[in-house]
């Protein structure tokens, strides 16, 4: 049985409007049960100004906001009445149930750690997140959790990757690979070549090597692992080399007459492929090594990111993937 969908109302750009907006979406789409963490006072007055109805929610209080300059470790000591640490503290007391915050991800990573805990054997968790490149899915770990890394650690990444491709995204043998400056063996610094060096002797992975930046889009690996320094700014290019290419081609096709009618024959094919590349399809990304489902959204997630996060959420549950990551890393 899967528990309920505890949704940080008070986290990202545009909360906690959107938050609420998206939340009740899901609601109506997916029949789901919410918990919204929240100032009460200030949600009940967004929702009835957009006519938003709060009683389909069970609603638990907080008295405290996080902003996203806050250091992870303060909000641990300071701010234990934040939506986030209220958030994953539910989550801790319900683990079939999943929790959702598009704020700010150090404090979702570090509440996440000292109250839903770490699975047995990890080292550190990792954000996983699949984007369609290649015309498949393929696996970046982590996009983000971890600015420093050892070896160790991106070698687990490979691992839980390697797990979340198959059980998620039914990816048979996925094949990783490592992000470095260059192909052959022996490139790049400290820690991919010693990173390198623990993947090709690691028999429970199908590990290809290493693979360039270009290479993510020529679909030679299923799992990319990287640091989350590397990783985060390669999602954030990936994302914004999409919006400047679609943005390009809107002004090629409306250029004139001709073009328009081009336009107007190519809507669906160019709408398919963009949504490939919208964070707000995507929803948001696994935080993969806690002893529970967190869903990290993207920080400017407006009402249709927080739907499809909930989306996530719920085939994370299905899919019983903490379950299986934990039988696996420890086997």
């Amino acid at each position: 049985m899967s528990g309920p969908i505890i949704i940080d109302a008070m986290g990202g750009d545009y909360a906690p409007l959107e938050i609420l907006k998206g939340a009740y979406d899901a609601y109506l789409k997916y029949n789901a049960e919410i918990i919204l963490v929240a100032i009460k006072d200030k949600i009940e007055k967004i929702a009835t100004d957009s006519n938003i109805d709060l009683s389909v929610f069970k609603i638990v209080e907080c008295s405290q906001e996080i902003l996203m300059n806050d250091h992870p470790g303060d909000i641990v000591k300071h701010k234990k009445d934040s939506s986030i640490y209220v958030g994953t503290r539910l989550l801790s007391e319900n683990r079939q149930g999943a929790f959702i915050s598009a704020g700010n991800t150090g404090a979702v990573m570090a509440c996440s750690l000292f109250n839903v805990k770490r699975l047995e054997g990890v080292l550190r968790p990792g954000i996983a997140i699949a984007v369609s490149l290649a015309g498949r899915p393929l696996v970046l770990i982590d996009a983000g959790a971890n600015a420093d890394c050892k070896p160790q650690y991106l070698k687990q990444f490979a691992f839980m990757g390697k797990i979340f491709s198959e059980k998620i995204l039914n990816i048979q043998n996925p094949r990783v690979g490592l992000i470095n400056v260059g192909s052959e063996e022996g490139k790049g610094n400290e820690l991919t070549i010693e990173t390198y060096n623990l993947l090709k002797e690691f028999k429970e992975i199908n590990f290809v090597g290493n693979i360039e930046g270009g290479d993510l889009f020529k679909g030679i690996a299923d799992v990319a692992v990287c640091d989350g320094f590397t990783g985060n700014i390669l999602l954030k290019s990936i994302e914004g080399m999409a919006g400047l290419f679609f943005n390009e081609i809107r002004q090629i096709l409306i250029a004139n007459f001709t073009s328009k009618i081009c336009a107007a024959i190519l809507k669906k094919p160019f709408k398919n492929m963009k949504e490939r590349f919208d964070y707000e399809e995507y929803g948001g990304t696994f935080l993969i090594g806690v002893n529970g489902i967190v869903i990290i959204a993207h920080g400017s997630s407006k009402a249709k990111a927080i739907t499809n996060a909930v989306r996530v959420a719920i085939e994370g549950q299905k899919s019983r993937v903490i379950e299986k990551i934990a039988k696996e890393i420890n086997n």
